[in-house]
């Protein structure tokens, strides 16, 4: 491709949303989230939390940000947030449960593929 061509948008994605989802999944959490939410469709606060402090654990990141709490209050504040405007997910913060949202095939493989590229996350369970 010459440098002044433009990339060739996949069907059913344009460079917003493919943007949208990079900007979504640039977060460890948020692509931790997604990758249980694939296996389990929906989960609670509570089972996120936990997830995320695992395998990050399991990532040899035990760190501050292993915090019970603060992990808690970051997704329900922060993570669940951008995965729901970026409509990856579903998020209800009255009932605190995350459901993923069902994308067309272009977006989940491209969401597949940056889940591939951070080593499927790692999750050593």
């Amino acid at each position: 491709m010459d440098q002044h061509e433009q990339p060739a948008e996949t069907p059913g994605l344009t460079s917003e949303r493919l943007d949208t989802l990079l900007r979504a999944l640039a977060a460890e959490p948020r692509r931790m989230i997604y990758t249980y939410l694939t296996e389990h469709d929906s989960a609670s606060l509570a089972e996120l939390t936990d997830v995320v402090i695992g395998w990050t654990k399991a990532r040899g990141r035990a760190t501050d940000a292993c915090n019970w709490d603060d992990t808690r209050t970051s997704l329900h504040h922060r993570h669940l947030s951008v995965l729901d405007d970026a409509g990856i997910v579903s998020y209800d913060a009255d009932q605190q449960t995350a459901t993923l949202v069902s994308l067309p095939p272009s977006a989940t493989e491209i969401l597949a593929t940056i889940i591939d590229l951070d080593g499927g996350t790692d999750r050593g369970d």
